[in-house]
This record gives structure tokens, C-alpha cells and sequence, in this order.
């Protein structure tokens, strides 16, 4: 189905001429083998697990090596996993993978009572939902509004380009015919039809599209003609194309990018520009070439933040470069656009410091990224200094790497913070020399109460073994316990691991876990977002006791305004 790509789509004349997340009760001396099965051994030799037993929360805890696209024989499997589990929650999870965070505002003008948090993973997002268009066509088309809602209307198109790309014409897989009249719909509401316009298809000449891709989109563009104008996609007709034409330009959602095209980039009202092509446009020579640098300065310095829907990560990568002031101005102010947005919402329950994995293996790419994963965790690390937790952590964090030591952020804006910081990636991930940082200052006689009530670690996991042979998490424990906490305490002590994965150790690199079942007080987070850590922080007005087990995490991340609108 969609297992291989078409050569082409253009005929060889015409190109020529032109379940439940908690799994059900089992038997304990089942489960007992269950996770005897599943032991593993860390790159470095640590025990770990395979899974957790509960397949949502393995899917969420590594949710960050779906960055890296997927075929659709691998989503296929998830998507059935899951879906033999819990239906509503299969449904849920896929929309949350493809989810922007921010205020999702549905056709008709309504938005969200408040942000709703998700992963920004495109490319699964859509292979997802595809497979339920594909498996459970009621289920999909019962929430078309949603997913155009929390995605996008290109999604639409993508989705038509894959068919055909995988596909050809003749076998298509998805309803086109529901398909078209759901982009007809939208052409006729005036609140989408401007977003709906800006992303149609152009029409080219057969001998313009090179790509697999260019072909696909040209094929959907002369079928939505034929749909809008009447005659067969496949004809040619030069008064239909024309009207499609001047329909497509006639659309309002990207006047910045006309205005390029017609050589008045002076004119271009930077307001209208959205946050990835702002940044695209600020991080290369076009202010410069086009003598906008003064009239954008001032611009970006009266805004208190400005808007970016990527992921932070991909605003510091190049803060270590020569910069324009305005450049500079521009990556702070979409850092703290992102945080803004992120503390809409969130409670503050527990005292939590930031912990980094610094070891040699951090310095590989990260999954899906153009960074390593040393970037992504101090991109990550720093957002969480202005995000959480306040107090006494609010500016520190803990490197570790063969040993363990505390650092504070220094500078008043994010660029600052991350030029100040000169750790580097170096040693063996030693995981228990945070641990023993703790016990050492106990044993110095700081009180309990000055403590953390957590850790937030951002590593790819591959701990080191520990002394006794047990996980790094338990080793933990009885280390905390040793060295004189109390029994609250340490009954107590979050350890919230968020997985990053690259390929240092082999494919399965950060895809592995220290707990098998429903242990309490240890959570896994995945991806690039850092928004999500709210689901475990707390949301204001959520009547949700904070999560006590990571499946509990998960329920809580599924609990959305938006997600709750699904229907099976």
C-alpha cells in the first residue's frame, strides 16, 4: 500500500511532450515473566527494560524518535498495537503526535478555553491519521474538523500527495471524493478559505515538475481544478487553469509572500509573517540584501516577544555564529514566545532541578534533527530555566557526565545564558554521580527542606551500570535512603527522564526504560516540546490530581480540551 514510491506519475508521452493505557490486571507470576523478558542492558552495560509493559506509555516516552520519518509499515504496526488496546486513546495519542502547541482555533472562529500541548510531529501525525482514514474511515471522518483544526489544511494536501505517490492515480487508497468536498468546504468558509487558498497546488507544465512530489501536487491541483470549474483533472485547459490561478492568488494568508515575489519586499508588513519564516528569512542575507535591516530592528525591538511555532532547539543551534543585533533580538524573543506560551496554564507542584547528561555520547545527532543531542538537551535545559521550577532551581542545573556538578545560568536573556555556558560533551554517563552530589550535601548538613523534590533528567539514557546491579532507579533510592533522607522523602523523590535518541549505541538508543509496570513517582517524556512537562506540573483548573505513576502522565496528557472533542 504504501510500502514503496512510483517511479513517476506522469505518463511517458506526456512527460515526454512536457485499548485502556493501563493494560488489564494480570497474573502476577505472568507479569513477574514478563519482565524478566524484557531486561536489556544499556550502551554502557546498565539494566534497563525493553518496555514498560504498557505500550502508550512506551509510544509516549520515546515519542521523540518519531522525528525522524517514519515508513508507513512501522506507523501501520504502532497504530494497530495501540489500537488493539484502547481505540479512543489510539485516536487521541495520534493527534496529540501531530499537535502545535498553542490555542487551537477551529473553522468556525471558536478557539480553546487554553493552549493545548502536543508534539509537532508532522510527518507521524499525518501517516497516523492516515491509517485511520485508510482502516477507520467513520472514526476519521468523525473528526476531520478537529484534525484540520490542530494540523492544518496542507495536511490535507500531503495526505493526497502520499496516495498518489505511493499509489498512482489508478489505486489511490484514501476517499477523494469526501476528500475534495471537505477542501471545497473550506474554500466557502469565509474564516478558512484565505488558509485554504494559500496552500493549494500550484498548476505547472508536466516538464516543470521534476520530483515524485512536484508531480503529486500538480495532479492535485488540476483535480481540485476540475472539481471547482468542472472537466476531467486530466485535461488541458488553459481557461480553467486561469481561474484557478487568480483564485489561488486571490487568497490573503500570504501577502508577505506576493509581496516578495513581486519585488516589494520593501513593502512586506512583518506582522504578517509567520514565526518559522521570520525566523528563515532574519537568519540569512535577506534583510541585508534587501535594505530592511534598519526598518526590522526597530521592529523586533518594540515587540515584547514574537511568534515561532517550531521547536527552541532550532532557534539557538546558530547562536554561535556571528550575529546582526536584530538576528539576536529575533531568537530571544521567539525563545521567550515559546515560554509565554508554555506557562499559560501550568501549575507549579514540586521543586524540580534540571539535570543534563553531558557524557561523550551526547555529542551524536539527535534522531530526526540537525543536532546533536548535547544541543538539544542544553536548548531543553535552558527553556526549562525560565519555564520551571521556580525557586531555589529557577537559574541551576546539574551536569553529569563520569562525575556530577552544579552550574547556573548566567545572562539576562536566552543567547547570553547559552554563550555563557562552556560545558562540552565528554566521559561516561554516570548517572548515580547525581545522586551522590545529593548525598554528599546532606551529609554536609543542609536541610531536607532545601532539597528538591525531583529531578528533570535530559539524557539519551544510557546510564552506567550501578553498584549492586539493579536499575539506575533503584540504585537511586537506596542510595537516597543510605545517605540519611527520610522515608517521605524518598517515597517521594520524582525522577522524570526525558529520552533523547540518536543512533551512538545502535538503533534503539534512548528506547529503553528503567521501570516495568506501574511504578510510582518515575515518568518519561520524549521530543522537543517542552511545554508537555505541564501535564506532570500541574494544569490550573484541572480538578486531575497531579500524576503519580507514568501512566498517569499519559492519561493526563491525553486529558486536552481539544482531545476530549474526539470521537470513535
Amino acid at each position: 500500500m504504501f510500502e514503496k514510491k512510483q517511479s513517476t506519475l506522469i505518463p511517458s508521452s506526456a512527460k515526454a511532450a512536457n485499548p485502556a493505557v493501563v493494560s488489564p490486571k494480570k497474573n502476577a507470576f505472568v507479569q513477574a515473566g514478563l519482565k524478566k523478558g524484557a531486561e536489556t542492558l544499556s550502551g554502557n552495560g546498565a539494566l534497563k527494560f525493553t518496555t514498560t509493559g504498557l505500550p502508550f506509555v512506551d509510544e509516549f516516552g520515546i515519542a521523540g524518535s518519531f522525528r525522524s520519518p517514519r515508513d508507513y509499515k512501522d506507523v501501520d504496526a504502532s497504530m494497530r498495537k495501540l489500537w488493539a488496546e484502547d481505540k479512543m486513546n489510539c485516536v487521541k495519542f495520534a493527534f496529540y503526535l501531530r499537535m502545535v502547541t498553542r490555542q487551537v482555533v477551529f473553522p468556525d472562529g471558536t478557539k480553546t478555553e487554553d493552549v493545548q500541548r502536543g508534539q509537532g510531529l508532522k510527518h507521524e501525525g499525518i501517516y497516523r491519521v492516515m491509517w485511520l482514514a485508510i482502516n477507520q474511515p467513520d472514526v476519521f471522518w468523525a473528526n476531520i474538523h478537529v484534525y484540520i483544526s490542530i494540523g492544518g489544511w496542507k495536511d490535507i494536501i500531503t495526505m493526497l500527495s502520499y496516495d498518489l505517490q505511493f499509489n498512482h492515480w489508478k489505486d489511490r487508497k484514501l476517499d477523494w471524493d469526501k476528500m475534495g468536498k471537505t477542501i471545497l468546504a473550506g474554500l466557502e468558509n469565509s474564516k478558512t478559505t484565505n488558509l485554504v487558498k494559500k496552500y493549494l497546488p500550484q498548476i505547472k507544465a508536466n516538464s516543470y515538475c521534476k520530483t515524485l512530489e512536484a508531480q503529486a501536487d500538480n495532479m492535485i491541483a488540476k483535480w481540485i481544478c476540475s472539481l471547482l470549474y468542472g472537466g476531467k483533472p486530466e485535461a488541458n485547459n488553459a481557461s480553467t487553469y486561469k481561474k484557478y490561478r487568480k483564485l489561488k492568488v486571490s487568497g490573503t494568508a500570504h501577502e508577505w509572500q506576493k509581496a516578495i515575489s513581486q519585488g516589494n519586499a520593501l513593502n512586506i508588513n512583518f506582522d504578517s509573517i509567520h514565526g518559522r519564516a521570520l525566523a528563515l528569512l532574519v537568519s540569512g542575507k535577506f534583510m541585508k540584501n534587501n535594505k530592511l535591516e534598519d526598518r526590522y530592528a526597530k521592529w523586533i525591538a518594540a515587540k515584547p516577544v514574537a511568534k515561532y511555532t517550531g521547536f527552541v532547539y532550532e532557534l539557538m543551534l546558530g547562536v554561535n555564529n556571528k550575529l546582526a543585533g536584530y538576528q539576536v533580538d529575533t531568537i530571544n524573543k521567539q525563545f521567550m514566545g515559546q515560554v509565554e506560551i508554555a506557562r499559560q496554564g501550568v501549575e507549579q507542584n514540586g521543586s524540580f532541578v534540571v539535570v543534563r547528561d553531558t557524557s561523550s555520547s551526547m555529542g551524536s545527532q539527535c534522531t530526526g534533527t540537525k543536532g546533536t543531542c548535547y544541543d538539544i538537551a542544553k536548548a531543553l535545559a535552558l527553556y526549562f530555566s525560565y519555564l520551571i521550577p521556580k525557586g531555589h532551581f529557577a537559574d541551576s542545573w546539574i551536569e553529569f557526565n563520569s562525575d556530577a556538578k552544579f552550574h547556573t545560568w548566567s545572562g539576562a536573556t536566552p543567547v547570553e545564558r547559552w554563550r555563557n555556558d562552556h560545558s562540552s560533551f565528554v566521559g561516561s554517563t554516570n548517572f548515580q554521580s547525581v545522586i551522590n552530589l545529593f548525598c554528599k550535601i546532606k551529609r554536609q548538613g543542609v536541610p531536607e527542606n532545601e532539597f528538591p523534590t525531583g529531578i528533570l533528567c535530559i539524557s539519551d539514557g544510557e546510564f552506567n551500570p550501578t553498584q549492586l546491579g539493579i536499575t539506575n532507579v533503584q540504585q537511586a533510592l537506596v542510595s537516597l535512603t543510605n545517605a540519611g533522607f527520610s522515608q517521605k522523602y524518598v517515597q517521594d523523590f520524582q525522577i522524570v527522564l526525558w529520552n533523547l535518541q540518536s543512533g551512538y549505541y545502535g538503533k534503539n538508543t534512548g528506547k529503553k526504560f528503567e521501570t516495568f509496570g506501574g511504578v510510582k513517582n518515575v515518568f518519561y517524556f520524549s521530543g522537543f516540546d517542552g511545554s508537555i512537562i505541564g501535564f506532570l506540573t500541574g494544569m490550573q483548573g484541572s480538578t486531575r490530581k497531579p500524576p503519580e505513576t507514568a501512566a498517569e502522565l499519559f492519561e493526563a496528557a491525553m486529558d486536552q480540551q481539544v482531545l476530549n472533542m474526539l470521537e470513535i
